[in-house]
């Protein structure tokens, strides 16, 4: 597979595409199993012929079947070892897991930008944006703010669109209001 999806990547860039996030959930779901260096290694020679030629990203996804999660929701297992994927940015999904292990994107912002996940896609409460800035606030004891970006835990393919709407409506609201205390408003 590595060719065929090293050939995709490279047509995209080619076609000007500036950011791209490769999303493989196996990666995250069976870490806890398999060697996490092989997975690495995987990656990185598949997207090596992209690398500094766009703003590069994964998403370290548990998996999103029918609503629930697929593999085991820890990152433990991963780590240190995906500190060594060749992109610009992590995505960690968070929310669903109650921030379980936070403090790991202190971790990740020491060599790259960390995503993240502070909306559950898997639940219909809808966060406010009161929840959404005690989040972001919860982050930047770990990690500084130029390192930090902020999304919902994984796409919102399997919500219903009217929850989906809230709720990045209040993932927006409240990432403004630490923007704003911060001064970055």
């Amino acid at each position: 597979m590595i060719p065929i999806v090293r050939q995709e990547l490279e047509k995209l860039v080619a076609a000007g595409c500036t950011e791209i996030t490769v999303d493989e959930p196996s990666m995250s779901c069976y870490a806890h199993k398999e060697d996490p260096k092989r997975f690495v290694d995987i990656f990185n020679r598949t997207v090596e012929p992209i690398v500094g030629e766009c703003r590069l990203s994964t998403h370290l996804c548990f998996g999103n079947y029918k609503g629930r999660a697929v593999g085991l929701r820890r990152y433990a297992p991963m780590f240190p070892a995906f500190l060594d994927f060749s992109v610009d940015e992590l995505h960690l999904e968070m929310a669903s897991r109650e921030f379980s292990e936070l403090e790991i994107i202190s971790e990740v912002a020491k060599t790259k930008d960390v995503a993240v996940g502070i909306i559950d896609v898997k639940s219909y409460y809808i966060e406010t944006p009161e929840d959404v800035a005690g989040r972001v606030r919860r982050c930047l004891e770990h990690a500084p703010a130029d390192r930090l970006a902020f999304a919902p835990d994984c796409g919102l393919s399997q919500t219903a669109r009217w929850a989906a709407k809230q709720k990045l409506q209040n993932m927006v609201e409240g990432v403004a209001i630490v923007r704003k205390e911060l001064g970055l408003a």
